[in-house]
């Protein structure tokens, strides 16, 4: 099946998922005194992400990750929050909002599209090591478009320590993508920004602390 084409449903989905979490946040928090500045959820920015996270596996003769509900899920209400907050950030919570894992990572950037910002995820070398982890298999990605135009995205990534189920079969072959450049890609001052990489915490790290 042509992948291009593919994940038209998909995106939909995630995209489904992403407003239903919106609702929620905004019925969660009816009674502010101010309404959060207006956010979308970006099923198609979700998609390319994931699209271009495993083409760089690909290259480096890794195995695709699956997406998974919970982590998606995750993904997406930090997505929500960065964006509503104007405010780029780690997920504080991700450790105890993610269950049963042996691992987990987190790469969060903000910019023009999700090309640009995996390109400044790879010419970063601690956000690089998140996507080419060998010993994760699960990832989650969330997307959303603030009232600027900028789009907010998160990446997590784990290992878990059961069965998983995801939410579609990993892709045979990788989607097709062009090698990321060494640098971010040039936009205007201030454009694109990632996070400094959360630290990459295994379980018994994180539960020692």
């Amino acid at each position: 099946m042509d992948t291009a084409r593919r994940p038209a449903r998909t995106r939909r989905a995630l995209g489904l998922a992403a407003v239903a979490t919106a609702a929620a946040a905004l019925v969660g928090g009816a009674g502010a005194a101010h309404a959060a500045p207006a956010t979308t959820g970006d099923g198609a920015a979700a998609w390319r992400s994931y699209e271009l996270v495993n083409a760089a596996r690909a290259s480096a003769g890794l195995a695709p990750l699956v997406l998974t509900e919970e982590a998606n899920r995750v993904a997406t209400d930090w997505a929500f929050r960065m964006a509503g907050d104007s405010r780029l950030q780690h997920n504080p919570d991700l450790a105890h909002q993610l269950t049963g894992y042996r691992f987990y990572a987190e790469n969060v950037g903000v910019g023009a599209d999700a090309e640009q910002l995996h390109g400044a995820f790879m010419a970063s070398p601690a956000h690089r090591d998140n996507v080419l982890r060998p010993q994760v298999s699960v990832v989650g990605f969330g997307a959303v478009r603030s009232a600027d135009g900028r789009v907010w995205i998160v990446e997590v990534f784990e290992q878990p320590d059961h069965p998983v189920t995801p939410l579609f079969p990993a892709p045979a072959t990788a989607q097709p993508a062009a090698a990321p450049a060494a640098q971010p890609l040039p936009v205007p001052a201030g454009e694109v920004v990632v996070g400094a990489a959360a630290p990459d915490l295994e379980r018994r790290t994180r539960d020692a602390r």
